[in-house]
C-alpha cells in the first residue's frame, strides 16, 4: 500500500476502506503499525486509531492485541443484525416472513441447482444425514436452518446469501415452531431430499418446485401462529426456562463459521 499525500482523517479512511474492498489488502493481510501509518499520512497516532477502529466497527478489519490489525474475510452475517433489529421492533409475525422466504428461498434453491459445487453438495447431504438423526427439537431446528443457509450459499450470490443471513434469526424461531409440531414435521419431512435431489441433479424447476410446497406447508398447518409475532411463538415453544437470546447467539456463530 503507498501512501498519499498528507491529508485527514477521512482520507486515511478512504484510502484504506478502498484498499480492502478492491482486494489491494485480500482478507487475512495485516496492515501497517499505528506508527507507519501515522508518518506515511502525516497524521497524529490518536487519529490513526480512531480511524482503525471505524474500520473494525464496519466489520472491514479486526484489531487483536499485541498483535496488530488484520483485514477480515467477509461474512453474509456482516451488518445483518441492524436488520433483524428492525425486523423484531415491527414484531414481524410468521406470515411475514414466510412471504419473505417464499420470494427469496425459491429463487435461491433455482440458483443453487444451477450453480451448486461438488463441495456444497457435499456439506448439504452432511447436513441432511445430521438432521434425520437429530433427536431434540433445537438440534433438528439447529440443523434445518443450516440447510437452508447452504442453499443460500450454494446461489452462489452474494446478495442472496447476505439477504437470508438478515432473517437468519427469525427463521430459525419459525423453525423451532414446525419442530414441536408433529403434523408439520410429518408433512415436511420429505421436502429437504426433494430439494436435495433437485439440486444435485441441476434440476432448478423441480428445486424451486419442492421449496414453495415445503414453505408452503407453514399457512396450512401453523393455525393462528401464522398471524403471531414470531418471537412469542418460539419462547412458547422453548418454555420460560430457556434462554432464546443465547439460542440466536449459537446460531448466528455456527452460521457465521460455516
Amino acid at each position: 500500500m503507498q501512501a498519499r499525500p498528507p491529508g485527514s482523517r477521512d482520507a486515511l479512511m478512504q484510502r484504506l476502506r478502498d484498499d480492502i474492498l478492491s482486494g489491494a489488502l485480500p482478507a487475512g493481510s495485516k496492515l501497517p503499525p499505528e506508527r507507519v501509518l501515522a508518518q506515511d499520512f502525516a497524521l497524529s497516532r490518536p487519529i490513526v486509531r480512531e480511524v482503525l477502529r471505524g474500520l473494525q466497527e464496519r466489520g472491514l478489519v479486526e484489531i487483536l492485541p499485541a498483535r496488530g490489525t488484520f483485514v477480515r474475510a467477509p461474512s453474509a452475517a456482516d451488518g445483518v443484525r441492524s436488520l433483524e433489529s428492525y425486523y423484531r421492533r415491527r414484531n414481524a409475525t410468521a406470515r411475514e416472513v414466510m412471504d419473505a422466504r417464499l420470494m427469496l428461498e425459491t429463487h435461491a434453491v433455482r440458483l443453487a441447482a444451477l450453480n451448486a459445487t461438488a463441495a456444497d453438495v457435499h456439506a448439504l447431504e452432511q447436513c441432511q444425514d445430521e438432521a434425520d438423526h437429530a433427536e431434540t427439537i433445537v438440534d433438528r431446528a439447529r440443523n434445518d436452518i443450516a440447510f437452508h443457509g447452504l442453499l443460500a450459499r450454494a446461489s452462489r450470490n452474494a446478495v442472496v446469501e447476505t439477504m437470508f443471513a438478515s432473517i437468519t434469526g427469525l427463521t430459525f424461531e419459525l423453525m423451532l415452531r414446525s419442530q414441536a409440531d408433529p403434523d408439520v414435521v410429518r408433512s415436511g419431512m420429505p421436502y429437504h431430499r426433494r430439494v436435495l435431489d433437485a439440486v444435485r441433479g441441476g434440476d432448478a424447476d423441480a428445486a424451486e418446485a419442492a421449496m414453495r410446497a415445503h414453505l408452503e406447508l407453514a399457512a396450512s398447518l401453523y393455525g393462528s401462529d401464522y398471524d403471531r409475532g414470531v418471537e412469542g411463538v418460539a419462547q412458547r415453544v422453548l418454555g420460560p426456562g430457556v434462554s432464546l437470546d443465547g439460542l440466536l447467539d449459537d446460531v448466528a456463530r455456527r452460521a457465521g463459521a460455516a
